[in-house]
């Protein structure tokens, strides 16, 4: 009965430890993973990636102001306007300036053209996408959250925000240009707000995604032009025909503005799962397998021990120490010697 009580207190222990070590584990794996960044056109942070001679910033998927607690607790919701925490002493790193603001012109565009931008989620946290733009009035002299909210990019659809669909991958979407602005250096501006916080809706009611959100940001820098040359139409999709076949259509040769396609997998992360789900996995197992052979085979493994003479029965008497003579420091006289 004392060994079932204990068998019971002991698995449920593990279960314990099991769920937390799943907790911790999916709270590293997010870390890991960072969260996205963006790739056309490459931010400050990111264009080492493609060929730039710029400082290399390896979190550069992780300029979501410092984190929620704190752009929300300590900067009450205020955030760099390149995704650095807004407490940091300008110049701020990915701000004009700082170590990654190096004012290098990333894309040359056409006014008022159609752009594909990109960007890379490599942990998913639902929201959506808004583009801003802001024309740099003097050199070195960052811009502002005014003047970017000024000229909000539409997307081909009408609508400001893009959705991402579910999945860690690139999400490819196509924004207009205003038709009244040009600048020989303008900061395009990458903003996401997730949408995986509980929180109070407009409408008074609680749900996932309203409320404060974690939000991150990225800036790139570009130049708009009349004299730019336009980009070239987007390739279409082969359609398939009636028997079958698929038609054949021209595609128009990339230009220097328009961005060479980026493979969807990005980065080793299906591996890195795999091995901390696998590791874990086997952990638990063997925890398990000790717990099943104490419990049940203890009493076969002493057996085995003492047939060995390894292990000394439980209930063996003990062995006396052995017996020693006394010596006679004197020699003994008989009676005849008397």
């Amino acid at each position: 009965m004392i060994l079932g009580l204990r068998y019971t207190r002991t698995v449920k222990n593990m279960y314990q430890v099991a769920f937390r070590l799943v907790i911790f584990g999916t709270l590293f794996f997010s870390d890991v993973l960072g969260h996205g960044r963006l790739i056309e056109p490459p931010s400050r942070a990111s264009m080492w990636r493609y060929g730039f001679n710029t400082p290399h910033n390896y979190n550069d998927n992780e300029l979501y102001c410092g984190g929620f607690s704190r752009q929300w607790n300590r900067n009450k919701g205020k955030c760099g306007i390149c995704g650095d925490p807004w407490d940091v002493k300008p110049p701020r790193p990915n701000e004009t300036g700082g170590k990654y603001g190096n004012s290098i012109i990333v894309r040359k565009y056409r006014t008022g053209s159609i752009i594909p931008v990109q960007v890379e989620l490599t942990a998913n946290h639902h929201g959506y996408f808004e583009f801003r733009l802001c024309p740099m009035a003097h050199a070195g002299t960052e811009v502002t959250d005014d003047c970017l909210d000024q000229h909000v990019l539409i997307e081909e659809s009408g609508t400001p925000r893009y959705y991402p669909g579910p999945g860690n991958k690139i999400f490819e979407s196509h924004y207009k240009l205003p038709d009244d602005v040009t600048c020989s250096q303008c900061v395009f501006q990458w903003r996401y707000v997730a949408g995986n916080n509980w929180g109070k809706c407009d409408n008074g009611t609680e749900a996932v995604g309203c409320g404060p959100q974690e939000e991150f940001r990225a800036c790139a820098d570009i130049s708009i032009g009349d004299n730019q040359p336009a980009l070239p139409p987007r390739p279409i999709t082969p359609k398939t025909n009636a028997t079958g076949g698929t038609s054949t259509t021209k595609h128009a040769q990339p230009s220097p503005t328009e961005p060479s396609l980026v493979s969807d997998i990005s980065g080793p992360y299906w591996v890195v799962s795999l091995v901390i789900a696998g590791t874990s996995l086997l952990v638990i197992l063997a925890a398990f397998a000790l717990l099943y052979t104490y419990y049940y085979h203890a009493g076969k493994a002493k057996q085995w021990l003492r047939a060995g003479k390894l292990l000394t029965p439980d209930n063996a008497a003990p062995i006396a120490p052995p017996r020693q003579r006394k010596h006679q420091n004197s020699i003994s006289h008989s009676p005849l010697d008397a």
